[in-house]
Parts: structure tokens; C-alpha cells; sequence
């Protein structure tokens, strides 16, 4: 018994280093978001509301702009997802798709609040936003996300 709640913390603390300094790992679990993906490429989280589901990826801060990111998720798309068009906003470059009855928007924030990092968010939501309701959405999602971040 010793040996095994030694392994776990053993485990928990692999974890816990293995998670990027710049991500608040305590305000990640109050937020309602759950660790999808923790490699040195990429973090991910995850968190289904009423509203839409969320998926965050962070990535390490490289040469990449935050242009190059979101054109990179348009062109990485799976075949069975439609997409859309890209939808004008002042605080973020957004690609909209469609895959069956939901609509996917992919947020990349113009200005990255961490210099560590870059942030792209997919949301997730059975609604045809646009507009102010697309606006809403993409400042409550990224404002979030970015509080995340230390």
C-alpha cells in the first residue's frame, strides 16, 4: 500500500512538472476546464457549457504570427468539415466552418496577451452566430482563456 500511494504522488508530481510554466493549472480546474493534450508542442483544454463546447490549444511561442496560426487551422481541417469563410473582428482572426448540424469558429487573438505563448480556440455551438452575438463570443471565450495564463 505504501508503495503504491508513493508511485501516485510519484506520478502527480511528473504531472504537475509537465504542465507549462505559463498556464495557472489551479484557475484551469475553477474554470470548469479539463488537461486534453500536455505535450511540448501543445496544451490543450476542453469544457462543454450550454452554450457551445470549447477546445483550447496552446502553443509555445515560435515564428509563428498569430495570422499564420489561424491559416493554419483552416488548412488543417478535417475533409468532412465545411468551410465557411473567415468573419471580420477587431480582436481576433476567426475562421468559420460547419460539420453537420454544428458550427465550429476558430478564434486566434490579433495581439497574444502572453508573450510565451499563442492561443487558438475552437467553439463549438449548434448556433449561426454572427455579428454581436460572434463578438460576445469570441471576447467571453478569449478573455477567459487568456486568464488562464500567468
Amino acid at each position: 500500500m505504501k508503495k503504491f500511494i508513493l508511485g501516485l504522488f510519484l506520478i502527480l508530481g511528473a504531472m504537475s512538472f509537465a504542465v507549462p510554466n505559463y498556464v495557472n493549472t489551479t484557475k484551469i480546474k475553477s474554470a470548469g476546464y479539463e488537461i486534453t493534450t500536455d505535450d511540448k508542442d501543445i496544451f490543450g483544454l476542453g469544457k462543454v457549457t450550454q452554450e457551445a463546447a470549447i477546445s483550447v490549444a496552446i502553443y509555445p511561442f515560435g515564428n509563428n504570427t498569430p495570422q499564420s496560426i489561424a491559416d493554419a487551422m483552416k488548412a488543417s481541417k478535417p475533409a468532412n468539415v465545411q468551410f465557411l469563410a473567415p468573419v471580420a473582428n477587431n480582436r481576433a482572426f476567426v475562421n468559420k466552418y460547419k460539420d453537420g448540424e454544428i458550427y465550429v469558429y476558430n478564434f486566434v487573438p490579433k495581439k497574444q496577451k502572453s508573450k510565451a505563448c499563442h492561443i487558438s480556440v475552437l467553439y463549438m455551438t449548434e448556433k449561426d452566430l454572427s455579428g454581436a452575438a460572434l463578438n460576445k463570443a469570441v471576447d467571453s471565450s478569449l478573455n477567459e482563456v487568456e486568464s488562464l495564463l500567468k
